[in-house]
């Protein structure tokens, strides 16, 4: 049964709470920001797609240009936890500074519109777990996130609700190209809001069909197998890391009265992981901790979940932290439980 979350504090004792850790991270220095570090990240990241679409466009062997789908699809994930770092302020403060490093890694190398993507983020954020506010709760035809998403659906989407608990997994492979184009479409819809992704998007073409066809000569067909083949990788990777953030956590009643420190603990569940997965996650394993500070640099995260989870013990609010195995299971269980209730 989909569950909705009751609140237990006050909008006050809720507030003081999160002043507190706020306080404590500032005076442990986990809230300064690391922009040299992002660049040199960013430096790295780009030498390291140039070399594998460099080998992925000149090998005259095609399984090779599909090997190098990993290794090509493992980077752009990095590009995107940086270019999300990037949209949270948590690089840089200043608006110019952080919208170059979010259009360079976003969309120049992933295709994924900076501006056009992070307004969606952060109405997510603000709305988590609202069906009706929050974007990443929007369905389509062939899945339904909850219960509530079922009401009116009949035939195809209907059929496609009962049988998610199996395709889902299915359909994680075209989760990264469904976000790619979700958030290029959202552009071509607005082009003047959006013109500055409109514009760098131009750049994005010129990267990944420009280069290789005109300058380096390479047959069409490879520069487009190039393209797409790795986010059938990517997708995959992603969906396994976004869907273990919130899917099947509690949800929020609209106009409901809630503090915005419970809302975003209760709303959202970090995976328990050794410390060398944190590279593989972007950081957002710490998932309670990084909808609290958001603007926290990821690779500080792990550093900020000693003074959370101490903070919310003492104030007796539950902390949703789930060992990867464990966090799984709990997903794949509530797309089995909205598709028994399609039934």
């Amino acid at each position: 049964m989909q569950t909705f979350h009751t609140p237990t504090l006050n909008d006050a004792h809720s507030r003081a709470l999160w002043q507190q850790m706020q306080a404590q991270l500032a005076a442990q220095g986990r809230t300064v920001l690391h922009p040299a570090w992002a660049w040199l990240r960013l430096l790295a990241l780009s030498a390291a797609l140039a070399l594998c679409l460099g080998f992925a466009w000149q090998t005259p062997s095609t399984t090779y240009a599909l090997l190098c789908s990993l290794p090509i699809a493992l980077v752009l994930a990095q590009f995107a936890f940086l270019g999300h770092d990037a949209g949270h302020r948590a690089v840089h403060r200043s608006g110019l500074w952080r919208g170059l490093l979010g259009q360079a890694c976003m969309t120049v190398a992933t295709g994924m519109a900076f501006e056009e993507w992070f307004e969606r983020h952060a109405a997510h954020h603000s709305h988590c777990q609202n069906e009706q506010k929050d974007p990443d709760m929007e369905v389509s035809v062939v899945v339904s996130l909850t219960e509530g998403a079922l009401k009116g659906r009949t035939g195809l989407a209907r059929l496609c609700a009962r049988l998610q608990h199996w395709h889902v997994w299915f359909l994680s492979l075209l989760f990264a190209h469904s976000q790619r184009h979700l958030s290029q479409w959202g552009v071509l819809k607005q082009p003047l809001h959006y013109r500055r992704d409109l514009a760098v998007l131009v750049l994005h073409g010129l990267l990944w069909f420009g280069l290789p066809c005109w300058v380096l000569q390479v047959d069409a067909s490879r520069a487009l197998l190039v393209y797409a083949v790795p986010l059938f990788v990517l997708g995959p990777y992603l969906a396994t890391i976004f869907w273990l953030n919130h899917i099947g956590m509690p949800l929020v009643r609209p106009g409901q009265s809630i503090s915005f420190l419970e809302h975003q603990t209760a709303t959202s569940r970090t995976v328990l992981s050794p410390r060398a997965m944190d590279w593989f996650f972007g950081g957002l394993n710490y998932q309670i901790e990084h909808h609290l500070f958001p603007q926290v640099p990821s690779i500080r995260l792990a550093q900020v979940q000693p003074v959370v989870q101490h903070t919310l013990a003492k104030a007796g609010v539950a902390y949703n932290g789930r060992d990867f195995r464990t966090s799984v299971g709990e997903v794949a269980a509530h797309f089995r439980q909205v598709a028994r209730a399609a039934r």
